[in-house]
């Protein structure tokens, strides 16, 4: 049951990226007002000042790309967590070269595919190296079921 949910969740997740990252513009007239409006209300305050569209951008690609690496990891055997940091590298790359050749109203970035990146290995490493480990059940013997605990 578990591992249904993780595809399911996976393949959600994976058309929401491919949502994103494959039409010819992410943001609509209403969406680039809205944020340009709030960049504005940031740019006044000088404790909020470095909040600027290229950092906004930068943290929502390692936003966006960290369930690339966790998914992979936990639909993996533990010891493949990695497989997550590259799944995430071979998405970006992949989204990236798509974005060059095919859409003109986008931009073909390697600090995207960084950015992307970063995301990827924070998501595996947080499977792989700090969700505390499952110990395996051991299966239960007819003896010790019957058996009264006193």
């Amino acid at each position: 049951m578990r591992r249904a949910v993780l595809l399911l969740l996976t393949l959600a997740y994976l058309a929401g990226v491919m949502w994103m990252t494959l039409r010819p513009s992410v943001y609509d007239a209403h969406t680039a007002g809205l944020l340009w409006a709030a960049l504005d209300v940031f740019a006044v305050h000088p404790e909020t000042a470095w909040i600027t569209f290229s950092r906004v951008e930068s943290w929502a690609n390692v936003a966006m790309f960290i369930p690339m690496g966790m998914l992979p990891a936990l639909l993996l055997p533990r010891r493949l967590w990695w497989v997550g940091v590259v799944v995430g590298f071979a998405a970006s790359a992949a989204i990236e070269w798509y974005q060059g050749a095919f859409l003109t109203t986008r931009v073909s970035d390697p600090h995207d595919l960084l950015m992307n990146t970063l995301g990827a290995v924070v998501g595996a490493v947080f499977v792989g190296l700090v969700l505390p480990r499952r110990r395996p059940r051991r299966p239960r013997t007819r003896a010790a079921a019957s058996t009264p605990v006193w």
